[in-house]
């Protein structure tokens, strides 16, 4: 059985919604609580409480305050396990060597939410193609909420999980699924097999020379958004025109967040139900994206041109798509070959006498100054990793006579999905 999510838009009345910001901060209040227990524990007796420390006083909890019964043992047990992770990934960091900051108190109005971590105390009711109701608690008590949402599993899904979350004033749920293999499965229309080279100017370029463009969300919304942020910077902090401020730039940037998530659900599925062998390059957006500013010894050089091409990086969503690439290849049994960049360098490399070209990042043109080759540089560097791809390392035992001084090189070290179903290739 595999497991997948899929998200729905609540609809709560007046009397649903503000229930479910009670238990929103209770639950906060709860998240709080145990994490002050923590600290008071290890500076007055150097004690470390554990998660079942904390669990096993919920009775007593309950019996002093009686508005936690009716949240469900289940989901005041993941409030405290929420905490737990908290610190176990604290606490890794800290002897990785790196430098994490300290689990910090929630506020109410920035809690995200609660979960309920089985089956118990919800159920999802279907209506229609899109429509249901979530009941949550049992009995006279149970709210019966209104959703809008689908998936594409069918009915044999069993949810398996529920996180209920708030965002911009929008109630959402976030439901795991436990579906079989086939129905995980993508139907595959075609076998191509292509190099994809995900880039700025153009979103991707395929080694045939046909590019997807870029949408670039934020330069387009840059305006809207910098006319918000003025307006906010001349009210008062606090104030109801600053928080009414907020909340519309906050929704602003979740419209761009929307229309990212649609546009590369949408392409990546086309590009596994066509492609039974893709390959692209290794990409590290946070490394891509990384501040020029330097420091006070070390100051950087064109900061605000860096900056400008950070947020063009971002907003391309690029590290989305390979994650997405990575779970629906598996799905529609497409290979995905990842190859190695520092290795490979494919923006670099000829495609055809593969020998390295050094040129700038302004140079869109590839042009070979050993053979000759001439091609755009996003199409060169696609073609080099689908050689790559067939053939990791070089490339070179894809030619029928590779240069002597080429066999001896070392393969590179690729990541690929395995073709898991009869499909793959």
């Amino acid at each position: 059985m595999e497991r997948r999510k899929a998200t729905f838009k609540l609809y709560p009345n007046a009397r649903e919604a503000e229930r479910l910001t009670v238990w929103t901060r209770l639950h906060c209040e709860l998240y709080n609580a145990a994490l002050q227990e923590r600290i008071d524990a290890y500076r007055r007796f150097g004690k470390s409480i554990s998660y079942f420390d904390q669990q096993n006083v919920l009775p007593e909890i309950k019996a002093a305050r009686p508005e936690f019964i009716e949240l469900g043992s289940h989901a005041l047990q993941q409030t405290l396990r929420r905490l737990d992770l908290s610190f176990q990934a604290f606490f890794r960091r800290v002897k990785g060597g790196q430098t994490p900051g300290f689990p910090r108190f929630k506020a109410a109005a920035r809690f995200s939410g609660f979960a309920y971590p089985d089956p118990a105390g919800w159920k999802l009711i279907k209506h229609g193609s899109r429509g249901g109701t979530l009941r949550i608690g049992t009995g006279k008590d149970a709210m019966m909420i209104r959703l809008r949402g689908k998936h594409r599993f069918g009915e044999g899904a069993a949810p398996n999980d529920l996180t209920i979350t708030r965002k911009n004033g929008g109630w959402f749920a976030s439901i795991t699924l436990r579906v079989s293999e086939a129905v995980c499965s993508r139907e595959r229309t075609d076998h191509q097999h292509r190099g994809a080279d995900f880039g700025i100017n153009d979103w991707v370029t395929f080694d045939n020379g046909v590019t997807v463009e870029n949408p670039r969300w934020v330069r387009h919304e840059l305006p809207q958004l910098a006319d918000l942020q003025r307006q906010r910077a001349r009210k008062t902090k606090g104030s109801i025109r600053y928080k009414r401020l907020s909340q519309q730039t906050a929704r602003l940037y979740e419209r761009i967040g929307n229309l990212r998530r649609d546009f590369l659900h949408k392409q990546t599925t086309q590009f596994v139900r066509t492609c039974a062998v893709l390959a692209t390059e290794q990409l590290q957006p946070k490394n891509m994206s990384r501040s020029a500013r330097g420091t006070m010894d070390k100051p950087g050089r064109m900061v605000k041109q860096k900056a400008g091409l950070n947020r063009e990086i971002l907003s391309a969503g690029l590290g989305m798509a390979h994650q997405m690439l990575a779970y629906k290849a598996v799905e529609a049994g497409t290979r995905l070959h990842l190859s190695n960049t520092r290795q490979l360098k494919p923006s670099q490399r000829c495609a055809v006498c593969w020998e390295l070209t050094p040129k700038t990042l302004a140079q869109r043109e590839h042009v070979c100054g050993h053979c000759g080759h001439k091609m755009p540089r996003d199409q060169n560097s696609a073609l080099v990793v689908l050689i790559d791809a067939h053939t990791p390392g070089t490339g070179v035992a894809a030619r029928p006579k590779p240069l002597a001084r080429q066999r001896t090189k070392s393969k590179s070290l690729t990541c690929e999905t395995p073709a898991t179903t009869p499909k793959g290739v």
